[in-house]
């Protein structure tokens, strides 16, 4: 008859081996993570990472605009492997199932979706288990992927399993964490993606209140979220102001005379941009905004005018090399065109497949989600088929061999088309630098008008105190 001691015993040896199997898959997730999020997207950035908690348990709660891909971004991009809380409709889609219980996912029941929200118990007992054992819980409070230009009203479910771990469970040093997230164009292939790490809070600031006053206190927690997440990004009045000011903000950072067109740092953009959100919308910037919008408005139609963009006018201005670039570009390209093309013709029936696919649904973060994912199946897919044939006629090391090399040449045909891409806007930039001076000039005279004008509205601006923005390079 088995003892206490043994039961135990077998308990504690069934907790490690779960907890290494976790782990494990954990680390499969993290690394197909990292292959999705870094083929979708041309590069990834992240702000203060440094600023996340190592060890102590934290309940990160971030912007949702971007679906899955939110998510997939989030495991690549921070230190610790989070633990996600997600609505319990995604579980109800063959294609996704999977990949949620490989991620760990926990199901999370919505008013919204029928079952009663009741059915969270296990939800949230799960969440405070996880932040007890020391681990990070990620939660999209806003409860929706959207494409609204600002923050939705947030759901209260963060605070309480932050709260109730730290004050009822008696978890130390609970610690809540904002972060921002934030896209060139979510569901335009490769793209770029920022993700900014706000400072972290303890919970225990909430601790007096949640002894008087538990939702009081959960609320009072969940507004200050509220403050905390907006100050990570612009606060746009529509996305035609983010696509302007966006602009704006690249024009005063690209300087003029660089031998290639220079992609603008997003964190820094977006810097900028969130300044001028703020300061267009202080009480006597009217005529200088005013001011902007004319210059801006005269520059974008000589830009479209003549089907350029203002990294391609920039780089005009200084023509000394602009030859012995181009043609380094041209060696580069012919030397990856036969790569290339054989990656082309492995990926383009069901790259294109997908992207068809993707048109169908309004929400750009439901189209981002389908391509991703669906790429993944797709590529996949073609790639087993081809190493199944391999293998019959030339056995099995070859067919390992094909199976590899199918996403190694997705990705050279990726770079070689983005070096295609760049070719064109080069051979652009040279007609425009050598043969349209006056062009030219008068470009560079409106460009001048618009960072004159950006510059005056800068001057408005108070920054916080933690600020550390430096307008001029």
């Amino acid at each position: 008859m088995p003892t206490a001691g043994s039961q135990l015993g077998r308990e504690g040896s069934m907790n490690f081996s779960h907890t290494i199997v976790r782990r494990a898959l954990d680390q499969v997730m993290r690394t197909l993570a990292g292959i999705l999020i870094h083929a979708f997207f041309r590069t990834v950035e992240v702000e203060n990472a440094d600023v996340l908690p190592t060890r102590a348990p934290t309940v990160v709660v971030a912007i949702h605009r971007n679906g899955l891909v939110d998510g997939l971004l989030l495991m690549t991009a921070l230190r610790r492997y989070p633990r996600f809380l997600g609505k319990s409709t995604l579980f109800k889609i063959p294609p996704l199932w999977p990949f949620l219980k490989l991620a760990g996912v926990v199901p999370v029941h919505r008013a919204a979706d029928g079952p009663s929200p009741s059915q969270n118990a296990s939800a949230f007992e799960v969440s405070r288990r996880i932040l007890s054992d020391g681990g990070m819980l990620a939660v999209f409070p806003e409860g929706i992927s959207h494409d609204a230009p600002r923050l939705q009203t947030l759901r209260t479910g963060a605070a309480r399993i932050a709260l109730e771990a730290s004050i009822d469970d008696a978890v130390e040093d609970v610690m809540l964490v904002p972060l921002g997230i934030s896209y060139d164009a979510k569901a335009r292939f490769r793209s770029r993606a920022l993700v900014r790490v706000g400072h972290p809070v303890s919970v225990t600031g909430w601790a007096a209140l949640f002894h008087q006053d538990r939702q009081g206190a959960v609320r009072a927690m969940t507004d200050d979220m509220a403050v905390r997440l907006r100050a990570l990004e612009p606060n746009y009045g529509s996305w035609a102001e983010a696509a302007d000011l966006s602009l704006v903000a690249e024009i005063v950072i690209r300087h003029p005379g660089s031998m290639e067109p220079k992609v603008v740092d997003l964190g820094r953009r977006e810097e900028l941009v969130r300044m001028l959100a703020e300061v267009v919308r202080v009480p006597g910037a009217n005529l200088r905004s005013e001011s902007l919008r004319t210059a801006l408005a005269r520059y974008k139609q000589q830009l479209s005018l003549l089907g350029l963009d203002d990294s391609q006018v920039a780089t005009s201005a200084g023509d000394g090399r602009l030859g012995s670039v181009l043609a380094r570009s041209l060696v580069k390209a012919a030397l990856a065109m036969p790569v290339a093309l054989v990656g082309t013709a492995i990926h383009i029936v069901p790259y294109e497949a997908v992207r068809r696919i993707a048109f169908i649904p309004d929400n750009e973060g439901m189209r981002s989600t389908i391509k991703v994912l669906g790429c993944l199946v797709g590529f996949v897919t073609v790639y087993a088929v081809i190493a199944s044939w391999v293998g019959r006629r030339f056995g099995r090391l070859m067919a390992t061999a094909a199976f590899g090399a199918g996403p190694a040449s997705g990705y050279v045909a990726v770079r070689f088309f983005e070096r295609m891409q760049r070719i064109g806007g080069l051979v652009e930039v040279v007609k425009l630098a050598r043969g349209r001076r006056t062009t030219l000039t008068s470009l560079l005279g409106s460009r001048a008008a618009v960072v004159t004008a950006a510059d005056e509205l800068f001057s408005l601006w108070v920054p916080d105190d933690d600020s550390q923005i430096d307008v001029v390079d």
